[in-house]
């Protein structure tokens, strides 16, 4: 079968974001925000256990674009998940909110491949086990961890060489904080939304400058 075939048309995108550039963290260990996802439309009937979907739904009124891992399939539509979440998505996605399936990203300008399929189901239960496990020690170490941050230590004596760069998304303007070619904090203006990635937590804060 082939994408051109006239008895199973490859869905068209339709009101796609001009930047794909992942936000969030409920696919955290696949990606990380400020990846740009390359999407291929697909037709439904190909959409397999495993597959990165990117998949439209609407919050009070606002189109949002959400890409999770294909849990399960029913006649009803797709079972969701997170790579980086506990539970599924409580509500299935029908044909009409697909819009494809993520094949690829770009980070740091360097473009890598997704697993999909059977790799996909296996990296999932390795990430799902791994969430776990951290969310348990995020619980034992949360009152240190913010005591560290809130004194201020790190960053009086830790000053690494940071590069600002402003973006323009679908989401809004952005902000990247990049060290070494690495992007380690993300900052969406519109919505005052930081991501860090540590020890980096500990000495870029709102409101304050970056050497």
């Amino acid at each position: 079968m082939t994408l051109s075939d006239p008895a199973h048309p490859p869905m068209t995108p339709q009101n796609e974001p001009p930047n794909l550039f992942y936000r969030g963290s409920s696919m955290k260990g696949t990606f990380k925000p400020g990846d740009r996802l390359t999407i291929e439309a697909i037709p439904f009937s190909r959409i397999h256990k495993g597959d990165l979907i990117i998949f439209r739904k609407t919050i009070n009124g606002k189109t949002e674009f959400v890409v999770h891992r294909v849990k399960g399939i029913s006649p009803n539509g797709l079972v969701m998940r997170g790579d980086n979440a506990r539970f599924n998505d409580q509500k299935l996605v029908e044909k009409e909110g697909v819009i494809g399936k993520v094949v690829a990203y770009d980070r740091n300008t360097k473009c890598k491949s997704v697993h999909n399929g059977l790799l996909g189901r296996v990296r999932a239960l390795f990430l799902h086990t791994r969430f776990n496990f951290k969310q348990n020690l995020k619980s034992l170490l949360r009152k240190p961890y913010r005591a560290l941050n809130q004194s201020g230590v790190v960053a009086k004596i830790w000053r690494p060489d940071i590069q600002v760069l402003y973006f323009d998304t679908h989401f809004g303007p952005l902000i990247k904080y990049i060290h070494r070619n690495r992007t380690v904090a993300l900052y969406w203006v519109e919505e005052r939304k930081w991501s860090f990635h540590f020890p980096f937590s500990l000495m870029i804060h709102p409101g304050k400058k970056t050497n």
